[in-house]
C-alpha cells in the first residue's frame, strides 16, 4: 500500500525522502516502473497500480504530483485510483480535511477548493460536484506579506464599520464557507496599479481607504460581502476589478441620438448618458446592475452618494447618502434577522 506523509521535516513516500522539483529517479525508487507518455509541453509519468501521477516540463525533474481519487478518464489517469495512506503532519489528511478547513489556503483568483501548506509544500484538494476527485501536490513559495497602509483620519470610521459588519456575517457565513472571500486590505502597489480609472478620474479616496482595511477576492458564483438593496443583492467588488467593471459600464455609453429617455432625480443626479463616467462601481448585481460611489453629483445631491444603477430598467436611484450609510443599513439588516440572501451561500436553498 502506498504511503505518504508530509510533515513540519519533511515529505516521504514509502520512506524515500522527497524534495521539489523531484527526480523522476527518486519517484522511480519510492514508486516503482511508472508510464511515460511525452506531450507536447510537459511529460507525464504514471503508476496505475498507485493512482500518482507525476508532471514535468522537461522529463527529468516532476513540478507536481497528481493522487488520483476519481480524476478522469485521460490517456495518462492511471488505471486505479489512490487506495493508500496520507498523512498530513502526522494525522489522516483525510480527517484533517474534515476539521481544519478554516486552514485551507487559495493558490489562485477563483480558487474555491484551497490547499493546506505545510514545510513549503502544498496540498491542493481538486472537487467536482463538492468531491474530492484529486490531490495536486506541489512546492509553495509563501506570499510575502505587504505592510497595511494608514487609514487617512477622516475616514477612520470605516475601520469599525468592517469589524462589525465581519462580526455579523462570521455569525451567518462559516469563514471556511467557499464564498467567504475576505482578503487582506490594498496594498501601496495595488493603490499605484489600480485607482486611475482615466486620465483625471482616479477611485475616491474614500473608496480607496475602505479598501485599505479589507479586500475581498474575486469568485465566479457570489460573494459573502454583499449589500441587499431591495430584494437583490450586491457582490463587493474586488479594488483590482473595478477598472475592468466600470470599463464595461462606459462600453454601454449612448449616442446622443439614440438615447432613451431618462426618469432620473436630475436635482441630484447628474448624468446626460447611460452613466456618469464620475459614477465608480464597487458592487455589482452581476447582471448589468451595480452600486455606484457618486463622485461627480448634481447641485443638490451630495458628493459620495450612493446610486444604484439598473441596465434593463435604466433606473438610477440614490440609495443611501453614503458608502458609511450603505454599509450601517446592511449591517442593521443582519443584526434584525434579515439574511434570506445568504440561503444559497449557506445551502438553506438546496435543504427546502
Amino acid at each position: 500500500m502506498t504511503k505518504l506523509s508530509l510533515s513540519k521535516t519533511d515529505f516521504t513516500i514509502n520512506d524515500v525522502k522527497i524534495q521539489f522539483p523531484i527526480d523522476i529517479d527518486s519517484l522511480k525508487k519510492a514508486l516503482g516502473d511508472y508510464r511515460h507518455l511525452k506531450k507536447k509541453s510537459n511529460h507525464t509519468y504514471t503508476w496505475d497500480n498507485d493512482g500518482v501521477i507525476a508532471f514535468s516540463k522537461d522529463g527529468i525533474k516532476a513540478e507536481n504530483l497528481l493522487i488520483d481519487l476519481n480524476y478522469g478518464n485521460y490517456d495518462y489517469c492511471p488505471e486505479k485510483p489512490f487506495s493508500g495512506n496520507f498523512l498530513f503532519d502526522e494525522q489522516d489528511l483525510f480527517e484533517f480535511y474534515k476539521t481544519n478547513k478554516n486552514q485551507l489556503v487559495k493558490l489562485f483568483k477563483g480558487d474555491d477548493s484551497g490547499a493546506f501548506i505545510l514545510n513549503g509544500i502544498s496540498v491542493w484538494f481538486n472537487k467536482e460536484d463538492d468531491k474530492i476527485t484529486a490531490l495536486d501536490i506541489s512546492a509553495y513559495e509563501e506570499k510575502i506579506k505587504k505592510p497595511r497602509l494608514p487609514i487617512d483620519e477622516e475616514f477612520k470610521v470605516f475601520e469599525v464599520l468592517w469589524q462589525e459588519w465581519i462580526t455579523e456575517i462570521n455569525k451567518i457565513v462559516a469563514i471556511d464557507n467557499r464564498y467567504y472571500n475576505l482578503t487582506e486590505g490594498i496594498s501601496a502597489e495595488d493603490l499605484e496599479q489600480h485607482s486611475i480609472l482615466e486620465e483625471e478620474i482616479t477611485i475616491p479616496k474614500a473608496l480607496q481607504n475602505f479598501y485599505k482595511i479589507q479586500n475581498v477576492e474575486y469568485d465566479a458564483v457570489t460573494s459573502a460581502f454583499q449589500f441587499l438593496i431591495s430584494d437583490w443583492t450586491y457582490d463587493l467588488i474586488p479594488f483590482e476589478d473595478i477598472r475592468e467593471e466600470w470599463n464595461s459600464i462606459q462600453d454601454l455609453q449612448f449616442d446622443e441620438d439614440d438615447l432613451p429617455e431618462l426618469e432620473i432625480d436630475l436635482e441630484k443626479i447628474q448624468t446626460n448618458n447611460y452613466a456618469n463616467p464620475k459614477w465608480i462601481p464597487f458592487a455589482t448585481g452581476r447582471n448589468g446592475d451595480y452600486l455606484l460611489f457618486d463622485a461627480d453629483p448634481a447641485e443638490k445631491g451630495k458628493f459620495g452618494q450612493i446610486i444604484e444603477l439598473q441596465n434593463e430598467s435604466w433606473e438610477r436611484n440614490i440609495v443611501a447618502d453614503s458608502l458609511e450609510e450603505l454599509i450601517q443599513n446592511e449591517i442593521k439588516n443582519l443584526k434584525t434577522g434579515k439574511t434570506e440572501h445568504f440561503d444559497f451561500i449557506t445551502g438553506k436553498e438546496n435543504q427546502e
